[in-house]
């Protein structure tokens, strides 16, 4: 399906990686448990990627939960491993990476333009849109404003315009009635976020993985995802596995996913350069329409990339090899040693 990318010998040698995430471990770290009884799977996640960095593929590793140590935790380091996609400050998602252009050092996932249209919501869907893939419609509401209702029926959801883990979202987001929902679309708009409400558009998600090959973007295996919430649509403390109710299942060959996985493949190719990238959908009846695409979703093996990887025979540690040698080439170019620490 797709030639596996490794790390030569001066590679290993030569990167110098800043692993930044909030959970962010160190070598006397104790592994944290699989569920974290406030942050849910995440400490696991960014233990389980640190381990591949430093035990598994050996490389130098330096790590840090606090991001106001950048951009000086930069010196001595050639590669930044960033896991930290929010954070309490509008915008937060291209912060890391926008630094690290400033300064001159490679960083895991995208471009900062490129991530910052990942982050939007609305403004990901307009460019589905603009390449001919179905997206619900919607409509944002900012500061403070009236609160008139939208063109389009519902029923309807209410969630932040930016941010990751659909947080924001509980059982209560999504309603059949606009009127019931004005109080927390008030809220969410006034706050930093801004407030996207969308048409509930079918009855489940769908999700394609997709990594970087030599002849451009490569589908992994797309996986279906219930949730048993109000219109099937996940709430943060379910994505986190805080709570129960969210179902993943990998349909194999089925006719209706080719569309999708297409849909996918061709957005994919118009948002290049990025290091790998997840499309998310929802199908119904109707057919499909786009979610939203992620430059750092989880790569986790109890999420579903690391799942749909390991069904194409990707391992866990050859996945994170393949993403940072994808990195490293997009970055350091032809030069095995690459750049000198700064």
């Amino acid at each position: 399906m797709i030639a596996l990318k490794r790390l030569d010998a001066k590679r290993r040698a030569a990167v110098k990686i800043l692993y930044l995430a909030p959970h962010a471990p160190s070598p006397d770290t104790p592994r944290p448990p699989d569920i974290h009884p406030d942050y849910g799977v995440q400490p696991a996640y960014q233990y389980e990627i640190w381990d591949v960095l430093q035990n598994g593929l050996g490389l130098d590793v330096e790590s840090s939960s606090n991001l106001d140590v950048v951009p000086q935790a930069f010196e001595g380091r050639n590669y930044v491993f960033s896991l930290y996609n929010i954070a309490p400050f509008r915008n937060s998602e291209i912060y890391v990476s926008a630094l690290a252009a400033k300064a001159g050092i490679a960083c895991m996932g995208a471009p900062a333009n490129i991530r910052a249209l990942a982050e939007d919501k609305w403004l990901s869907k307009l460019a589905a849109r603009a390449l001919g893939i179905p997206a619900p419609d919607g409509k944002v509401f900012a500061g403070n404003g009236p609160l008139q209702k939208p063109d389009f029926d519902g029923p309807y959801v209410a969630k932040p315009r930016f941010g990751a883990a659909s947080t924001g979202i509980d059982a209560s987001s999504a309603q059949e009635d606009f009127n019931a929902l004005e109080a927390r679309v008030a809220v969410l708009g006034a706050s930093i976020d801004e407030c996207l409400v969308e048409q509930v558009f079918g009855d489940f998600d769908v999700t394609v993985p997709i990594l970087v090959g030599e002849d451009g973007p490569v589908a992994l295996p797309p996986a279906t995802q219930t949730c048993d919430s109000p219109y099937g649509l996940f709430t943060h403390r379910q994505k986190r596995k805080l709570e129960p109710g969210l179902t993943r299942e990998f349909p194999g060959d089925e006719p209706w996913l080719k569309p999708i996985v297409e849909d996918a493949l061709r957005f994919a190719r118009a948002v290049e350069p990025y290091d790998y990238l997840r499309c998310d959908f929802r199908f119904g009846p109707a057919g499909h329409a786009f979610l939203e695409f992620n430059l750092a979703c989880s790569i986790g093996g109890a999420m579903a990339f690391a799942q749909s990887a390991a069904r194409a025979g990707i391992s866990s540690e050859a996945l994170v090899e393949h993403i940072l040698a994808t990195s490293l080439d997009r970055q350091w170019g032809q030069d095995a040693a690459g750049p000198s620490p700064r």
